[in-house]
C-alpha cells in the first residue's frame, strides 16, 4: 500500500500504515465514497488525503450504520404503500379522519382555561386542578399554623441542609437533592411540588407574602424571598467552599465550584462531545449548534446565538478601548473581557500551556495551535470564487487575494510596529525573521548555497531568484499561506 501523505486526514496523526482515500477496501468500496455519506460537506477527493487503520475501523462502522437506516427507511415507506394500495384504504382514511378530529378537539380543550377558586392559578387541564386543590388546599391550612406559630430563622435552613445532606431528615428527597438540593435557585414549580409529595411542606405557599424590606417586593415563598434579599441587598454568601476560600450565595453554586476542583463535568454535549460543569452551562452551548441567531444587536443589527457573545460583542465593537475594564499592571494595555488579559499576562510570564501533538511547538492559548496545525496538513480549504487554482490553508491568506488581486472585500495589510533592533547598528525591523537576516549582513555568513553552482546567498528568496535567472529552474513555495 503506498501512501500519499505523512499524516491522516481524520485524526491528524503520524503512522506507518496510512492508506489513500481514493483506495477501494475489501467489499470494493472506495473509502472516499464512505467518507462523502458520512461528512458529505466536506472534499475528500484530494489524492494527498490518506487515512489510517484506526479511523478506517471506525468509517466503516458508522458507514455500515448510515445504510442500515437508510434501508429501513425505504422498506418503512414500501410498507405504507402497501398498506394503502391493498384493501385497508379506507382505514387508512378513517384513522387520519379520527387523527384529525382529536387534534380540533384538543385545541378547543386548551382555548378553555380552567381557574381555582381559591388561589386564582389556572390550569390547561382538568386533572392538574383537581391534583392542585386537592394536594395544595386540603394540607395548605394546617402548614400555615405551622407558619404562623414557627418563624424559621437562617441558621436553621443551614442546619437543615446539613441534616439533608447527612441523610438523617426522613422527609428528604435524595434524587432532587442530587440535582442540586433545596436550593434559592433550584426552587421547583407547583406541578412538581404537586408530583413530589415531601416536597410540599418545604415549598407551600404562604398566606401571608412575604415583604421585603429593602424594596418592598412581595413574594409568596420563603425561598425567593431570601435569595432576593441576598443577590440585591445583603450579598451575603454563607456557602463557603471547604477546599479555597471562595463563597457563594446558594448551595447550587457551591456545587458547581466544587466540581471545578475535582475536575467533575457530568453534562456532555450530544453533537460535538464536549463538557460542562452544569446544565447551564450546556444550554448555552447546544444553542451554538442550533444556530438559529436569536439575538440581534441593536447598534449594528448583527445577530448571535447567546447573550454572553451578544454582550461581548457589544463591549468589543461598540464600546470605547479607553473605557474597556480590564487592565494589564505592566505595560498599562486595555481589555475588554477578563480572558483576554489572562492571556496578555500568560505572554508577560512566558507560560505556553498549549502545544502542538504533532511537533511539540508550544503557544498560548488554544487558536494559536489550532492555526499552527494546519500548516502540518496539506489540506486547503479555502478557494478563491473566481481563480479555480488559487487554495489556501486559512482566511486570512484568501481575503488578501481577493483585496489584491480582484480587489473584493476590505483586508488591510496588519500594522506592525519595530520593536526588533538590531545589535550592532540602530536599525529596527518587524519581525525577528528579517532581523536575523540583516545580522548576516554585519558577519558575511552566507548559508544559502546553489546546488548547481559554488554560489552563497544571505536569504532563501535571494537563492530562488538565482536559480530562476542563472538555470531557468523554478521552486514553488509549498508553505505559502
Amino acid at each position: 500500500m503506498s501512501t500519499s501523505s505523512a499524516f491522516c486526514c481524520i485524526c491528524i496523526e503520524t503512522a506507518t500504515n496510512l492508506v489513500s482515500v481514493l483506495q477501494i477496501d475489501e467489499r470494493d468500496t472506495k473509502y472516499v465514497k464512505k467518507l462523502k455519506v458520512c461528512e458529505p460537506n466536506q472534499d475528500w477527493e484530494s489524492e494527498q488525503l490518506s487515512i489510517c487503520k484506526l479511523c478506517i475501523g471506525r468509517l466503516d462502522l458508522a458507514y455500515i450504520f448510515i445504510e442500515d437506516c437508510r434501508k429501513s427507511e425505504t422498506l418503512r415507506n414500501q410498507k405504507l404503500l402497501q398498506l394503502r394500495d391493498k384493501n385497508n384504504v379506507g382505514e387508512f382514511i378513517n384513522l387520519i379522519e379520527c387523527d384529525l378530529k382529536e387534534e380540533s378537539t384538543c385545541k378547543e380543550k386548551s382555548k378553555n382555561i380552567l381557574e381555582c377558586d381559591t388561589c386564582k392559578k389556572q390550569f390547561k387541564q382538568k386533572r392538574f386542578l383537581k391534583l392542585h386543590i386537592t394536594r395544595i388546599h386540603s394540607i395548605k391550612k394546617k402548614i400555615i399554623e405551622v407558619n404562623e406559630k414557627v418563624e424559621v430563622s437562617e441558621d436553621k435552613e443551614n442546619s437543615e441542609l446539613e441534616l439533608i445532606k447527612t441523610g438523617s431528615d426522613s422527609d428528604c428527597d435524595d434524587e432532587f437533592f442530587e440535582n442540586g438540593g433545596f436550593d434559592d435557585n433550584n426552587i421547583p414549580s407547583d406541578e412538581e411540588v404537586i408530583r413530589q409529595p415531601k416536597l410540599r411542606k418545604k415549598y407551600a405557599k404562604r398566606k401571608d407574602p412575604l415583604n421585603c424590606e429593602y424594596c418592598g417586593k412581595l413574594f409568596n415563598r420563603r425561598q425567593h424571598w431570601s435569595a432576593h434579599i441576598r443577590a440585591n441587598h445583603t450579598f451575603e454568601k454563607p456557602y463557603q467552599c471547604s477546599l479555597c476560600e471562595a463563597s457563594f450565595i446558594n448551595s447550587h453554586s457551591l456545587l458547581v465550584h466544587k466540581r471545578k476542583h475535582n475536575n467533575e463535568k457530568p453534562y456532555i454535549c450530544s453533537s460535538c462531545g464536549k463538557s460542562f460543569v452544569c446544565s447551564g452551562d450546556l444550554y448555552h452551548h447546544s444553542k451554538i449548534h442550533l444556530n438559529k441567531r436569536e439575538y440581534q444587536c441593536n447598534v449594528c443589527e448583527k445577530r448571535f446565538n447567546t447573550t454572553s457573545i451578544l454582550r461581548t460583542h457589544k463591549i468589543v465593537k461598540h464600546m470605547d478601548p479607553k473605557e474597556w475594564k480590564y487592565a494589564c499592571s505592566i505595560c498599562d494595555r486595555r481589555f475588554p473581557i477578563n480572558s483576554g488579559l489572562a492571556i496578555h499576562m500568560k505572554r508577560h510570564a512566558g507560560v505556553k500551556d498549549f502545544s502542538c501533538h504533532i511537533c511539540d511547538k508550544k503557544f498560548f492559548n488554544k487558536s494559536e495551535v489550532t492555526k499552527h496545525v494546519l500548516s502540518h496538513s496539506s489540506e486547503r480549504r479555502f478557494k478563491c470564487p473566481n481563480c479555480e487554482e488559487k487554495e489556501y490553508k486559512n482566511r486570512e491568506g484568501l481575503r488578501k487575494h481577493l483585496k489584491l488581486a480582484h480587489d473584493i472585500g476590505n483586508w488591510k495589510p496588519p500594522k506592525q510596529d519595530k520593536k526588533f533592533l538590531c545589535p550592532m547598528c540602530p536599525k529596527l525591523f518587524n519581525f525577528n525573521n528579517k532581523l536575523q537576516r540583516h545580522i548576516l549582513t554585519h558577519t558575511g555568513e552566507k548559508p544559502f548555497k546553489c546546488e548547481h553552482c559554488d554560489k552563497k546567498f544571505i536569504d532563501n528568496y535571494y537563492r530562488k531568484v538565482h536559480l530562476r535567472k542563472d538555470h531557468k529552474i523554478v521552486e514553488c513555495d509549498e508553505n505559502k499561506y
